[in-house]
């Protein structure tokens, strides 16, 4: 099966060991040296004004990639970026 970033986006990642939906794929992280998808990034709906953070699934942890859905065993939360990475070492 070849999927475009864009068919991938559209399924709904849910975590087997919990049966929890965890959101949608956002992006991926790719080793630029290699070629290899090495974890997809994933991001749940969000509020109006606030998103939940974005958790990264490592690739080892794809269970399946169906029509509808993506199965993983885990996930991990992603560390902030950008401009509040002193904020959030001072813990403001």
């Amino acid at each position: 099966m070849i999927l475009s970033i864009d068919e991938l986006s559209r399924k709904e990642v849910i975590n087997v060991e919990t049966a929890e939906r965890v959101g949608f794929v956002a992006d991926l992280d790719l080793n630029t040296e290699t070629g290899q998808i090495t974890a997809l990034l994933v991001r749940a709906p969000g509020g109006f004004f606030k998103s939940p953070p974005a958790v990264k699934v490592p690739y080892a942890d794809i269970v399946k990639i169906g029509t509808q859905t993506v199965l993983v065993k885990r996930v991990c939360p992603v560390p902030p970026s950008g401009r509040g990475k002193l904020a959030a070492l001072l813990g403001k």
